[in-house]
């Protein structure tokens, strides 16, 4: 049976921020953080799934979606402090939050900052760590972005890295035309300050709530990577898709949420 998931908005400090709910229940709630230049509905496949027994949430981060997008430095601690500020704003009391790619990185962030405001954390297809030619290889990109000059540009040159051949080209290129609506201004500065600024290492290595990471095929932190740096965080991965997999294969990430997610719950309920 389909959900209806319900966009609002709040402003923060003069900044509109949207969000899309769905569900009530006994379980934890449940807030899923997207990805670079993406928004909230790339996460509808899993609000279907879980508002069927708890309280959901899928943010459109500042600069994002039906987001405002000021003119200002998009970097994770600050999409860390608006998610703060908003499951406080929404009385959401502890949530697991999920964030795919750079939503991974945000709630990495914001458990590292802030552990008693969250349950745990999911990771997916989240960049860690990578070996030093490909983090050469964002830095020359993150150059020549001058000349690339546009979202749309952008995510084409993206593309290779984040789809296989054989993913859904329909689905492709749905996702391609969504990023690429997103202002170029905030892109170039999330680019930066998450993939070449950022610090998702330290705050892997200081992480104490409950963690897992799932990956997928091409990206380029390994799970062993992950395992490295914190041996206490669960790890899985999906099979057949590139970097989208919560849009490619719901039925994967579903299921392995929907493990890591009873897991949780039973632990704390126990405690």
């Amino acid at each position: 049976m389909s959900v209806k998931l319900n966009m609002m908005k709040v402003v923060r400090d003069g900044v509109s921020l949207a969000y899309h709910e769905a569900g009530v229940g006994t379980g934890s709630p449940i807030v899923f953080v997207h990805g670079f230049g993406c928004n909230g509905s790339h996460f509808q496949l899993q609000q279907q799934h879980f508002a069927a027994s708890t309280r959901t949430v899928a943010v459109d981060l500042r600069g994002h979606g039906a987001s405002d997008a000021p003119l200002q430095n998009y970097g994770p601690t600050g999409f860390a402090d608006d998610l703060r500020w908003l499951c406080d704003h929404l009385g959401l009391g502890r949530p697991i939050v999920v964030g795919h790619s750079m939503g991974g990185n945000i709630a990495l962030k914001l458990a590292a900052r802030a552990p008693d405001v969250v349950k745990a954390i999911v990771m997916i297809d989240t960049f860690v760590d990578g070996d030093a030619s490909f983090v050469q290889g964002l830095r020359e990109l993150s150059g020549s972005m001058q000349a690339i000059g546009g979202s749309l540009e952008l995510f084409e040159k993206l593309a290779a890295m984040l789809f296989l051949p054989s993913d859904n080209q329909e689905l492709k290129a749905s996702i391609l035309e969504q990023c690429a609506r997103t202002p170029w201004h905030v892109l170039t500065s999330a680019f930066v300050e998450h993939l070449l600024r950022g610090t998702s290492v330290a705050d892997l290595q200081q992480l104490t709530v409950p963690a897992a990471y799932i990956g997928a095929d091409g990206l380029p932190t390994q799970i062993w990577r992950v395992e490295g740096i914190n041996p206490g965080v669960s790890t899985g991965k999906t099979v057949g898709v590139g970097h989208f997999s919560p849009l490619l294969a719901p039925d994967q990430i579903n299921a392995m949420l929907q493990t890591f997610v009873d897991r949780v719950n039973t632990s704390v309920n126990a405690a």
